[in-house]
């Protein structure tokens, strides 16, 4: 068994957004999110791997193909490999997001 705590993880950077392993496994991994205020991950896909993504704190914004949809902590969302990731904070606080994939991403 492992234990990780957010608060070991990496902080917010205003210079760029964080986005760094936080657990891995055999199956599947997590990545640990962090965005300022005004940040975005460009927009990628993740393979083969489904993406389970977490909101833990702030308010993001996913960008689809449907338009925008609030992304608020609290909230999960769920994206085939194939399908782009494109998410933003526009809000004034930090966002948090624990992305969960299986199988690990990037492939090993």
């Amino acid at each position: 068994m492992q234990i990780v705590r957010l608060s070991d993880a990496p902080g917010y950077d205003s210079a760029k957004f964080v986005a760094e392993p936080l657990l891995d496994g055999t199956q599947a991994n997590v990545r640990i999110i962090r965005l300022s205020p005004g940040q975005a991950l460009p927009p990628h896909t993740h393979g083969t791997s489904d993406l389970m993504l977490f909101a833990v704190e702030g308010e993001g914004t996913l960008e689809t193909d449907g338009g925008d949809v609030p992304f608020p902590a609290g909230t999960l969302a769920h994206f085939r490999g194939d399908e782009e990731l494109r998410v933003s904070n526009r809000g004034s606080a930090g966002l948090t997001l624990l992305a969960f994939l299986a199988p690990p991403f990037p492939p090993r």
